[in-house]
């Protein structure tokens, strides 16, 4: 629950007051067609505001693009807030309504079927779910969230703050910061995919000695998989966010505050700078490095340096517009070879047919 007036009070850098009833509370936030008496509603548009103003919700925060559509003040219990962000406005409001504690804390501090090795350091307000498992000299601080079945083996260190879902595996000596989020059946610290070939083909496994550090403030999506390093460490830098089903090989390095969307797939000892933003399925391959601020769009794959900022696509790989270019002409490569085969045909050009096929 939030009141207007808290809004007011602990984030007018933000958000604007605009008029009402400052003594209004919310206890739900919901879109405009399902608001209540009781909700916080974002609004974007005329027609969510029509939508909302016929449910008298207790606080509605307007785009800063809006307030001129403000109706009379007809209902003088509801609050307006304008915000120049709405995405900004959710990521500061919305976790006044979030209950996902809840799904920790039903269980108490820790649940008589968790098995926690006597060496192990537990932080307060630890929550420890149903059948977790906490290695040797592993450390875990303070309000830290671990979900049922998930396994931390030994000398684990994890941040204070830290949410660690249900079904994760974190392996030996991985270190994850403070206020991290680790989504279900992720995995931390598995071995790299690294072998050699003896001389009669076999394959034979490398050990992979080293381990997982990641920064503080990042969040990890379900289904992911981050590989320790073969000697040192494999980096996830903090304020970095992956999305699900991602795949980060041993030795690589994410820098910060990275944005890796689903079925993003990476080589291994490969290095990206900071503010990395990619599309979907996207692949980097291995022994690559590249720059900061480096974007880009889904489907596309990096096979060599690319050390300059901006935004790129496809494959092979080319500036974000001339990719576009490119995408579009794709679809037209069977016409302009029919056309391309007449124009011969016309000119009785000596070519060999048989290379217009």
């Amino acid at each position: 629950m939030i009141t207007a007036q808290a809004i007011k009070a602990q984030h007018s850098d933000v958000f604007t007051f605009m008029r009402g009833d400052l003594q209004a509370a919310a206890s739900r936030c919901n879109t405009p067609e399902d608001a209540c008496p009781t909700s916080l509603v974002f609004i974007s548009s005329t027609n969510q505001l029509t939508q909302a103003c016929s449910h008298t919700p207790a606080i509605i925060v307007l785009h800063a693009k809006m307030v001129a559509q403000m109706p009379p003040p007809s209902n003088p219990g509801t609050c307006y807030f304008s915000v120049g962000n709405v995405s900004m406005g959710m990521a500061i409001l919305l976790k006044y309504f979030d209950t996902k504690d809840l799904r920790f804390s039903q269980w108490g501090n820790r649940h008589l079927t968790c098995v926690v090795h006597d060496d192990a350091r537990i932080g307060s307000d630890v929550l420890l779910g149903p059948y977790c498992v906490i290695g040797s000299g592993t450390s875990i601080g303070s309000g830290c969230r671990i979900g049922a079945h998930s396994v931390i083996e030994n000398d684990v260190s994890i941040g204070a703050g830290t949410i660690i879902h249900p079904h994760v595996f974190i392996g030996a000596g991985c270190q994850i910061g403070a206020a991290c989020e680790i989504h279900p059946h992720s995995t931390i610290g598995s071995d790299g995919f690294g072998y050699a070939v003896d001389p009669c083909g076999r394959p034979r496994k490398i050990a992979h000695l080293g381990n997982v550090i990641i920064g503080d403030h990042v969040e990890i999506g379900s289904s992911c998989a981050v590989d320790r390093a073969t000697l040192t460490s494999t980096y996830i830098r903090s304020g970095t966010k992956l999305d699900n089903i991602c795949h980060i090989a041993h030795n690589c390095d994410l820098g910060e505050n990275g944005f890796y969307t689903a079925g993003f797939m990476m080589g291994g000892s490969t290095t990206i700078g900071r503010r990395f933003v990619t599309g979907g399925s996207s692949v980097v391959t291995a022994h690559v490095t590249l720059g900061d601020n480096v974007t880009l769009a889904g489907r596309s794959t990096v096979t060599a340096d690319l050390p300059k900022e901006g935004a790129y696509g496809g494959y092979p790989l080319q500036p974000l517009h001339q990719a576009m270019k490119t995408a579009v002409n794709v679809g037209k490569i069977n016409e302009m070879r029919k056309t391309l085969n007449r124009i011969i045909k016309h000119l009785k050009l000596d070519i060999d047919e048989a290379t217009l096929k």
